[in-house]
């Protein structure tokens, strides 16, 4: 089983929420704050497949920060 498989799709993420990020580019979890929230949803790039483009990332999944 890969790591975006235990995570929730990117369809479902809150920008504006605590989050952790899985990068399919380099496999690693990155913690989301939501303080960039406005800036994900005016240039994340929704592809076909799920996943999105956004600053140099290729999300691919997404679940709720530890104790979250």
């Amino acid at each position: 089983m890969q790591t975006q498989d235990l995570l929730r799709p990117m369809s479902e993420f809150d920008p504006l929420e605590p989050a952790l990020l899985h990068d399919r580019l380099k496999d690693r979890i990155i913690p989301w704050t939501g303080e960039e929230g406005e800036l994900f949803r005016r240039f994340a790039r929704f592809q076909p497949d799920g996943t999105v483009s956004w600053d140099g990332f290729m999300l691919d999944g997404w679940d709720e920060p530890l104790g979250g």
